[in-house]
């Protein structure tokens, strides 16, 4: 039997699900746009990716919300069923390329039909980056290289597609697991990753919100170069991976190719972390409990405001997110792609592993005791 993108879509997804699909897009004036839906069956997402691809991005949830119900719900992330591990390898695009990108993007806020020549040339132009550039191969290459790992660690390799653009991305199957942090339990395996082999282009800000995150669709097409996400082997070359996304053929898929007991070392993870951050917020009640006498105006601080003074404005900045992103300021760790994350309460860094609040951040940063830090918050009280 052929395989057809419904049939790949219910053994990607499932027969049935409760899913989000997106189609974001931005304009100018104030037109009414729909961007989101709800998806619960593969024959829903083909119909969607067939009305948009090509001319907006398709994205769903990386996780299935479980009955249809829950997509209605308040909470809706207390009902995601983990049973997947998405990673985005990706990179910065060179000065020229980027400018490339952006000229396009501010064409198309106008509509799709403005200076339609104009955005023509422009999409051709940044395919032919991406094609003969060969600007995704570090991220491609990236995640062959993991592939090869967690096939050696777990019989399976991930399902590794290209994203059409300039990376790649990977999937890395299971049976479903109950997780008490999702996002703290995958921040911390892609970010140890990312570490131990000295990797440049995870993208970590993926794992922060996983919980929500969406991703690219299979076999949708890129909006911006006209290429399709589509898999790809290990063994494929640049080339071979550019002439599948140039023109996409639907490849048969079965999930159960993929499954690994991977899940397990994340419920490990998982309970780890967990019994980590208990002992954590007891020693840090500690901590505020002899040292809050004269310092009690820090107790309540921003930490986002205190690490702008310290290291001044941030490197990432999510104005719908509650953190910012710094390249980590320590001289051991040479942080290329922001990993440095400044929340409400407190930091860490998702390369290095350092974290703590204001407090441990000023002894470690500057290798002070703890009177040299209550000498200069004393000093400097106006950073709360």
């Amino acid at each position: 039997m052929n395989p057809t993108p419904q049939r790949f879509y219910a053994s990607f997804y499932g027969p049935m699900f409760s899913r989000l699909f997106r189609r974001p897009q931005k304009f100018n004036d104030e037109r009414k746009f729909s961007i989101q839906s709800f998806v619960k069956t593969p024959r829903s997402i083909f119909y969607l990716v067939k009305r948009n691809t090509g001319h907006y991005p398709c994205l769903i949830s990386i996780y299935s919300y479980g009955v249809s119900c829950n997509l209605y719900s308040d909470n809706i992330k207390n009902n995601v069923i983990v049973d997947r591990l998405f990673m985005d390898f990706d990179l910065d695009l060179p000065v020229d390329v980027e400018e490339t990108r952006r000229k396009l993007r501010n064409l198309r806020k106008n509509g799709l039909s403005y200076h339609k020549d104009e955005q023509f040339l422009l999409k051709k132009e940044f395919q032919d980056y991406v094609i003969d550039s060969r600007i995704a191969e570090p991220a491609i290459l990236e995640a062959k290289d993991f592939a090869a790992k967690f096939l050696s660690e777990y019989g399976k390799e991930p399902a590794l597609f290209f994203s059409g653009s300039k990376g790649c991305h990977a999937y890395l199957f299971f049976e479903p697991v109950d997780l008490i942090n999702i996002n703290g339990t995958i921040s911390y395996f892609t970010g140890r990753i990312k570490e131990i082999y000295d990797y440049k282009t995870p993208d970590l800000s993926v794992s922060e919100d996983a919980d929500v995150r969406m991703s690219r669709i299979p076999y949708s097409q890129h909006e911006l170069t006209g290429l399709a996400v589509v898999p790809f082997k290990s063994t494929d070359t640049y080339e071979e991976i550019i002439k599948k996304s140039r023109n996409p053929k639907i490849e048969y898929f079965d999930i159960n190719n993929y499954i690994t007991n991977f899940g397990e070392h994340l419920k490990n993870i998982d309970s780890i972390l967990e019994e980590r951050k208990k002992k954590e917020a007891f020693q840090q009640e500690s901590i505020v409990e002899i040292y809050s006498g004269n310092y009690n105006c820090f107790k309540h601080l921003d930490h986002r405001e205190f690490f702008n003074n310290i290291l001044g404005k941030s490197s990432k900045e999510y104005p719908n997110k509650k953190y910012v992103m710094y390249r980590c300021p320590f001289k051991d760790h040479d942080d290329t792609n922001p990993s440095f994350r400044v929340h409400k309460t407190g930091y860490n860094c998702y390369g290095c592993g350092r974290k703590g609040n204001y407090w441990q951040f000023l002894k470690d940063y500057y290798g002070w005791d703890d009177e040299q830090v209550k000498m200069y918050l004393k000093a400097h009280k106006s950073l709360k």
